[in-house]
């Protein structure tokens, strides 16, 4: 395993063009092809019905400029994984979501973990050994990632936690490893024959120099891994807290391929009260981006995102990642929106009801 690197601002590195591919297909577009509520939700609970393609790790998460952005119902990978995939050369409307951190929360790992974290710094040689299992253990569970359904797309968040978060020289060498680990299941899947996306989310940015310093950070680690092909095509999002700086949000956009604003960053308790104060938050963050980047994806995620599911799809989000819990009621919700919106342009157009 690669030893610890050390992350560098850079605020000034160069922003990467969003392009759209004109063979993408989102479930949202798919949708929009249904001619009632009850065949829209169908196909949303089909999830897209997707469809056979080779997988493209060119695909970006932007729109084509001046088009209603498709609102995407994704799935948040935990506890709601497949074991083994579908038919093969099926490829998802969008990615899954992974959090890393709850890798951590597997019994053995969490063993693990916990001694690591218990180290002190008199006992260097004892950290690096449990280290080297944490990274054993955490390739295994990329390989499982990997092997399953959800690992044809998936967006994988970097490691962080609060403890870890108060430790900068621990969460740097975790965060190591698990790219490490991640890359290296990668490559081997890849040279046998497997069909997979991995995207990044750097967790947490409060400025574009942090973002800047986290994504330097994962192409670093991805190209001396994968090499410099396959490294480029590794999309790197940044994982906004709700209470983010909208401005920093904005600047962010300017060198992220992708957002995801996670309602379960502050652990606030799901309702109603959670969910007016995540739209209004969201609003505001989507509103700062959409200046810098007009065709920006900004996506969602967390408890307090899936109960404001018509806000967020009101004020035009790109879509939210959805646990097993409310996946269902978010597909329906969602389907009905859509529906709802194209009648209002078509009866817009036909000047009303007469």
């Amino acid at each position: 395993m690669k030893g610890e690197r050390q992350q560098k601002d850079d605020p000034n590195k160069e922003e990467r063009p969003f392009k759209y591919n004109a063979g993408d297909r989102t479930l949202g577009v798919e949708m929009s092809q249904s001619a009632t509520v009850a065949s829209a939700a169908a196909e949303f609970l089909a999830d897209g019905e997707p469809r056979k393609g080779k997988v493209n790790r060119e695909r970006t998460y932007s729109r084509r400029p001046g088009e209603r952005q498709a609102f995407l119902v994704l799935r948040d990978g935990g506890g709601d994984r497949s074991l083994q995939r579908g038919e093969p050369g099926v490829y998802p409307a969008g990615p899954c979501l992974i959090r890393g951190e709850e890798w951590l929360h597997e019994p053995e790992l969490s063993v693990l973990y916990s001694r690591w974290m218990s180290c002190g710094e008199a006992e260097p040689a004892q950290a690096e050994r449990l280290l080297q299992r944490i990274y054993h253990r955490l390739r295994a569970a990329a390989a499982d990632l990997l092997e399953s359904a959800d690992g044809v797309w998936a967006a994988v968040t970097l490691l962080y936690t609060p403890e870890l978060a108060a430790r900068p020289a621990r969460l740097a060498a975790l965060q190591d490893a698990q790219l490490d680990a991640l890359f290296a299941a990668a490559l081997h899947s890849q040279r046998l024959g497997g069909d997979s996306r991995i995207d990044l989310l750097a967790p947490y940015p409060a400025s574009l120099e942090e973002f800047a310093a986290q994504r330097e950070f994962i192409e670093g680690v991805a190209e001396q891994t994968l090499g410099h092909a396959y490294a480029a095509a590794c999309r790197i999002g940044a994982l906004l807290a709700p209470d983010v700086g909208q401005a920093a949000a904005g600047e962010i956009a300017r060198i992220a391929d992708f957002l995801v604003l996670d309602g379960a960053a502050g652990e606030a308790a799901p309702g109603e009260n959670a969910a007016e104060s995540f739209a209004t938050a969201a609003a505001g963050v989507l509103a700062a981006v959409r200046r810098v980047r007009p065709a920006a994806a900004v996506l969602a995620a967390g408890a307090p995102a899936a109960y404001a599911l018509a806000d967020l799809y009101e004020i035009g989000l790109s879509g939210i990642f959805c646990s097993a819990a409310h996946r269902t009621e978010a597909l329906l919700r969602a389907a009905c929106l859509t529906w709802i919106a194209r009648q209002d342009n078509t009866d817009a157009a036909a000047g009303g009801w007469q």
